[in-house]
């Protein structure tokens, strides 16, 4: 009797129009970008949402008012990009760029659309988050800096290269290889802290970077003592001349030498750049060093 009752139920719902799926709307919005299969690094990757959206009749839907929300792996909204029809029933956010922290896990994208007589219909899509190039380097090297980001700056091409030798002394390049002209340099040696000028000029010369472009470094270093961070450092400049491959920017060096409280190591931060407008920038993003 139970499986009689039960089946009639089933079949009055069929019958009736009333026995829709929960939630369904006036009409179906789809998140057509991102996909669940799509990943996107801190800071590197941009996103922007897009959707689809028509009425029950299949149809897209015209004018309508879409909101977004970036929800981010702890819950937090992360961003709210205003959204704009770009065709018929098709719907575009702002760019948004991942946060450098915090990226790693799973995100999701909630969108709401209201158009008419107050039809709605709901969507959500969730899409995986890689870590920044920066919390990358932190997990492996312990050191934390942000990865230069000037205007302009092509996130797609960026590139890093890191080395570590047997006695745990190592170093990182960071730049946008062949396609632009940035580089964050991060260096760690187990040697003492230069006593003067000519001993910081002589150290920075036998870094990796000074050695493989050393027919392209002009010899005219200078060295003082300043402060960065509230800590004494040398500060070394200097210049590259024009040449080939990705050290020859061919333009300005800076080496800033520092030791780290509780650190064994004496550590070097490098920013090279051939265009004097990104000088600023560089050095903002130094500043963003923090020990290990």
């Amino acid at each position: 009797m139970i499986k009689w009752g039960l089946l009639a139920f089933c079949c009055l719902c069929l019958a009736l129009p009333a026995c829709e799926e929960p939630g369904a709307g006036d009409g179906q919005l789809t998140v057509v970008f991102p996909l669940e299969t799509t990943e996107l690094a801190g800071l590197q990757s941009s996103l922007r949402v897009t959707l689809h959206l028509q009425d029950r009749d299949g149809q897209p839907v015209e004018g309508a008012t879409v909101e977004v929300q970036l929800v981010a792996p702890d819950g937090s909204t992360f961003a709210t990009p205003p959204c704009a029809e770009a065709s018929p029933g098709r719907y575009q956010a702002d760019y948004v760029q991942l946060p450098t922290r915090g990226t790693e896990g799973t995100w999701r994208v909630t969108a709401r659309a209201s158009w008419g007589d107050d039809q709605q219909a709901q969507a959500e899509r969730p899409f995986k988050g890689l870590p920044s190039l920066s919390e990358e380097l932190q997990r492996e090297y312990g050191f934390w800096v942000d990865v230069p980001a000037p205007r302009g700056f092509g996130y797609d091409k960026l590139w890093h290269y890191a080395q570590r030798y047997d006695d745990g002394s190592g170093y990182v390049f960071i730049d946008n290889r062949g396609h632009g002209t940035v580089r964050v340099d991060v260096h760690w040696r187990h040697v003492d802290f230069p006593a003067d000028a000519a001993a910081a000029c002589a150290y920075v010369r036998d870094l990796p970077l000074s050695a493989e472009a050393e027919h392209i470094l002009d010899p005219n270093l200078a060295a003082e003592q300043t402060t960065f961070q509230g800590k004494s450092v040398w500060l070394v400049t200097g210049r590259t001349l024009s040449g080939h491959g990705y050290t020859a920017l061919g333009g300005d060096i800076e080496w800033v030498i520092l030791q780290c409280p509780d650190s064994p190591w004496l550590w070097t931060l490098a920013i090279h750049t051939s265009n004097p407008s990104n000088e600023e920038h560089l050095r903002q993003t130094r500043e963003t060093f923090q020990c290990p």
